[in-house]
């Protein structure tokens, strides 16, 4: 498993997130940190080069987690590991 801290901005508020994810890059979780536990968690999965939310979360959320599981994606670093 691969983690990684990143933020998101959730309710106008800078947000640190736990992003998840096995070397197939096929399932990402975010989890809100310690300190930040009130925000949402949730899931985005790839499918037939398609992001699809599982979890229903703001759409502005989404949108910023989806771009940077783009950038891990066409990142060529993380498939090797």
């Amino acid at each position: 498993m691969i983690r990684e801290i990143l933020t998101l901005v959730v309710d106008n508020v800078p947000t640190q997130y736990y992003i998840d994810f096995e070397k197939d890059r096929k399932q990402f979780n975010f989890h809100p940190t310690l300190t930040n536990k009130t925000a949402p968690s949730f899931r985005i999965i790839e499918r037939y080069g398609e992001l699809i939310e599982i979890e229903e979360v703001d759409p502005s959320v989404i949108e910023q987690a989806k771009e940077k599981i783009r950038e891990i994606l066409n990142n060529p670093i993380f498939g090797q590991f």
